[in-house]
């Protein structure tokens, strides 16, 4: 699951977006904002990111604030970006 969540150059951009902005939690709508993405598609792919764990929703009302799922989710997107840079 975590394979085919990584494997959307959107989510991989969504989960990258929410660690440079680890700071403080997103909703859908601010993520699809600096995204460029709708806000349907953007939480299309929220969705697919946090069933496969890597990212958690907080709900508050009416909207739920999504953050990285932690510290091991940060070292994969490092590996990842490190991996790429050999390519």
């Amino acid at each position: 699951m975590v394979g085919k969540a990584l494997s959307n150059g959107n989510r991989l951009e969504l989960l990258e977006l929410l660690e440079f902005l680890a700071q403080g939690e997103r909703s859908v709508e601010a993520l699809a904002k600096v995204s460029g993405l709708s806000v349907a598609n953007t939480s299309r792919h929220v969705q697919q990111l946090r069933q496969a764990g890597l990212i958690q929703g907080r709900k508050e009302g009416l909207k739920v604030f999504y953050r990285v799922s932690g510290d091991d989710v940060v070292g994969l997107l490092d590996a990842l970006r490190h991996a790429v840079s050999y390519t």
